[in-house]
Order: C-alpha cells, then sequence, then structure tokens
C-alpha cells in the first residue's frame, strides 16, 4: 500500500506539473481534458504494473553434500502439538491508521451524495421545460444559470422573460452536451477515496477551469463575438456563489479565462507539445512497471528462515522449527559456490526478526526470488509431506506459483510426500515486491517426517535439492 501511494502520488504530481507548464496555457483544451482524466487513471494504474526481462544461465551443481539412507528413528512426542503462527502479526496502530480512513472516507462520501441530492431535488418541486433539446428547471431562487449532468438551472422569471442572454445559454448549454458532469463526479470520487491527498484537489481544479475553457471556446464559436462575451462575464461573473458539483460561470479565475479566449496556438507547436505530453506518460510507465535485473544474469536468493528467538514455531519434545530451518537455511547458503547466485540468508542466528523487517529488508535487496523456509505440524499425527503458499496479492503471483510448484516437486520424494501449493495472504508473501513462496518442508507432528527433518542427512538432502531447483 505504501509502495503504491508513493508511486501514484509521484506520477499525479509529475503529471499535473506538466499540465501547467506546458499544457494549461495552449489552446487545445479537448487534449488538455483527456490528458487530465488519463493522468488520473494512469496514476492509479501504474504502480500495479510490473515487467522484468530476467535472463537465467544454467549453472552445473557443485559442492554436494553427501548423504546417506536414513530411517525414521522415535521421537518423544508431547501430548499436545505447539501451534505455530506465520500470518502476520497484528499492528494496532494500522488497525486504528484504517477506522480513521474508513470513518473519513465515509464521512465525505455522505457529504458528496448529499450535494447530488440537494441538486437533483430541485427537480421535483421546479418547473421543467425544454430548450434546444435541454432540460431546463426554472428555479424560483434568483441565481446564475448553471448545469449539472443533463440539466441547465435557471432563474423562472429571468428564462420567461427573456433577461438571459443567448450566450450564457450557449456556454451551459455546451457544459452538458459534452458531459462535464461525469468527470467531476469522477475525480470527486477519487477526492472521496484518497481524501489525504491534496494533488486531487488540484486536480479538480485543473479539469472545471479546463470545462470553462472549453465552454467559452463554443460561444465564441457560436457567436462570433470575443469582445463582447468578455464584457458579459465581467458584469455577471461577481453576481452569484457557485454551487457545489455543477458548471458555473463564476467558480474560478475570469482572467485566465478572458486570457484564454484570445490565445492562439498553432498546429504546429500543438503537435510538439502533446507529442511531449505522451512522452511524458511513457517515461513515467517505463520507469515505474519495468525492473531492471543485472545483465550479467545473477540471480539473487532471499532465503527467509521462519521465526527465531522467543518464536520458536511448532515443536515437538526438543524439537523446534526455528532451529530446522535454521539448519537447513545455513546448509544452503553453504552449498552455494557459484557466481551466477547470490543467497542471502534473512537470519543467520537465533534472532526474532519482525515481518515487517524482514519485508523492508527484502524489497531493498531486490531478490529474483523470496524462499521463506517452515515446518509444518498438526493435531492430526498422520497429517505428512511437502505443502507450499503464494499470495495473489504478490504483482509476481503467477511466476510465484510455478516456483512454488517446482520447489514442491524438487524436495518431495519416497520420504517427504508430495502436498499442495496454495494461495494465502501472508505478510511476507503479499508484501515482497518480487516472486516469493512458503514452503513447508514437512509435519514435525507426523513420526517419519520428524526423523527425516530433525536429522543431519535429511537437512543435508533437503538442502541439496533446494540448492538444485534454485540453480535450475
Amino acid at each position: 500500500m505504501t509502495d503504491f501511494l508513493i508511486k501514484s502520488t509521484i506520477s499525479l504530481s509529475v503529471l499535473l506539473a506538466v499540465y501547467h507548464l506546458f499544457l494549461q496555457k495552449e489552446k487545445m483544451f479537448r487534449f488538455n481534458r483527456y490528458f487530465l482524466l488519463v493522468s488520473l487513471l494512469f496514476s492509479i494504474a501504474v504502480p500495479f504494473a510490473s515487467f522484468e526481462i530476467q535472463h537465467d544461465i544454467p549453472v552445473a551443481l557443485k559442492n554436494a553434500i553427501r548423504f546417506q539412507a536414513i530411517t525414521p528413528g522415535t521421537f518423544p512426542i508431547e501430548e499436545k502439538v505447539t501451534s505455530k503462527s506465520i500470518a502476520e502479526q497484528i499492528n494496532y496502530w494500522i488497525v486504528l491508521l484504517w477506522i480513521i480512513y474508513i470513518a473519513i472516507a465515509l464521512l465525505l462520501s455522505y457529504r458528496f451524495i448529499q450535494n447530488i441530492y440537494t441538486i437533483t431535488s430541485k427537480i421535483k418541486v421546479s418547473k421543467i421545460v425544454m430548450y434546444q433539446n435541454i432540460r431546463m428547471v426554472l428555479l424560483s431562487e434568483k441565481t446564475l444559470p448553471y448545469s449539472f449532468w443533463n440539466s441547465i438551472y435557471i432563474n423562472q422569471n429571468d428564462f420567461e422573460n427573456g433577461l438571459i442572454e443567448q450566450e450564457l445559454f450557449t456556454h451551459e448549454i455546451a457544459h452538458v452536451k459534452q458531459k462535464h458532469t461525469r468527470d467531476v463526479i469522477f475525480i470527486e470520487i477519487l477526492k472521496t477515496l484518497f481524501w489525504f491527498n491534496p494533488v486531487f484537489v488540484f486536480y479538480k481544479k485543473a479539469i472545471q477551469l479546463n470545462h470553462e475553457f472549453l465552454a467559452d471556446e463554443n460561444v465564441i464559436t457560436a457567436h462570433n463575438d470575443v469582445y463582447l462575451y468578455q464584457n458579459l462575464l465581467l458584469n455577471k461573473l461577481s453576481s452569484s456563489q457557485p454551487i457545489y458539483l455543477t458548471s458555473n460561470l463564476n467558480f474560478l479565475s475570469t482572467k485566465k479565462r478572458l486570457i484564454m479566449m484570445t490565445k492562439i496556438t498553432s498546429k504546429t507547436r500543438a503537435l510538439v507539445i502533446q507529442s511531449l505530453a505522451v512522452l511524458g506518460l511513457l517515461t513515467i510507465f517505463l520507469l515505474f512497471a519495468f525492473k531492471p535485473l543485472p545483465l550479467s544474469g545473477k540471480k539473487t536468493i532471499v532465503i527467509d528462515a521462519g521465526h527465531g528467538g522467543e518464536d520458536t514455531g511448532a515443536q515437538i519434545g526438543a524439537e523446534q522449527e526455528k532451529k530446522i530451518v535454521a539448519n537447513i537455511a545455513n546448509k544452503i547458503n553453504a552449498l552455494n559456490g557459484e557466481d551466477n547466485v547470490e543467497i542471502i540468508l534473512l537470519r543467520k542466528d537465533d534472532s526474532f526478526i519482525q515481518l515487517s523487517e524482514r519485508v523492508s529488508k527484502i524489497n531493498q535487496i531486490n531478490p529474483s526470488l523470496v524462499i521463506s523456509l517452515h515446518v509444518n505440524s498438526s493435531q492430526n499425527v498422520n497429517e505428512n509431506g511437502v505443502n507450499a503458499y503464494v499470495s495473489k496479492q504478490n504483482a509476481f503471483y503467477e511466476k510465484s506459483k510455478e516456483s512454488a510448484k517446482n520447489l514442491v516437486d524438487k524436495i518431495s520424494d519416497q520420504k517427504l510426500a508430495k502436498g499442495e501449493v496454495k494461495d494465502a495472504n501472508y505478510y511476507v508473501l503479499k508484501n515482497s515486491k518480487c516472486p516469493a513462496l512458503l514452503v513447508e518442508i514437512g509435519f514435525l507432528s507426523n513420526d517419519n517426517d520428524r526423523a527425516y527433518l530433525t536429522s543431519e542427512n535429511g537437512q543435508n538432502e533437503i538442502a541439496n535439492k533446494i540448492v538444485e531447483f534454485i540453480k535450475i
């Protein structure tokens, strides 16, 4: 989530700066309208896009540890199997922040809906007439014409007595026909969802001002008298206050509108500026969406030995999950003798590392794959075998799933039964910005699995198989 907010805010800010510096001052209002709307959609979507080009070089396995066949031994079993937790630890500050976010979002949603109802409810109590195929809502209140959705709201006495200048009708009809209300509703929804991000306020101002440019352009084209229309605006704009969510005549800078009426932008200049704006979008996409990998083809694999410290994980008698996975992790590291693969252990000793700290380290390293090592346990002592987990919330879900399936196939044999690859939104899996899997190497609560997992030869064999998998 933090990564999404940072990337989207950077994209929104850069594109808005491009608009203000290069586009807003040019007379190409239709392009500007769609540039602003696309910038919003693009900035929300681009953090989720991720592409990588990976060139892996197959390497022959060296430094394998020799192992001998072993037979299951007998180990003392406690009556109660200690349950382990790989799930995300509760962070009450995060819960509190979510509660605050939802509360404010609901409050703003209520205000948003109420404002729409306040405008549209006037239709029920007002006289309705059609004018140039546009619905006119005749109000008893004194107001300048304003539009919302497919209606123009206007003072009944002024309309019936012909006191409204034709230019004002043309202006509001342009808002209705060009469907400007849709843009305003869209940005208001984003403002409600992302109320903590002020950049959406500036987008709304830019979008609404551009709507006025478009409507002014339509008036000038229809009536062909710039100076008459400018004088009309100067006389009218100070006479009433803007209405929230509507297209008004007086809600933004009059000076900018007057300047744009006489602005001339050549087709060549417009084409060049538009091309540069599109190039800016593509540049941001390339920077955020593509993940550069070393040209040498070197792979970096993070081995995350689960639990540690006071968190023992699963435990049967004296056998503890944290020790088993730490031993296997260290053996994996010792086996790697190739320059093409770098193996990094998150936990090298019996220390406890918070899940958030693990994820932070993983994302700083930016590895090719994360393998989180765990051992399972169950009240049912007959449950056995190797299982793996991946998260659909990980941007590299498909690659993670494929790697998990291959690793389960690699480790499984006559001594460890083949299990499944399952979906689970564990903290490390869903928050790692790289392919990530969690593998449960057998059940400590099962006699045969436990004999294999706790033996030196068994751990050597498992480590060899994981290293073989890594170097494929």
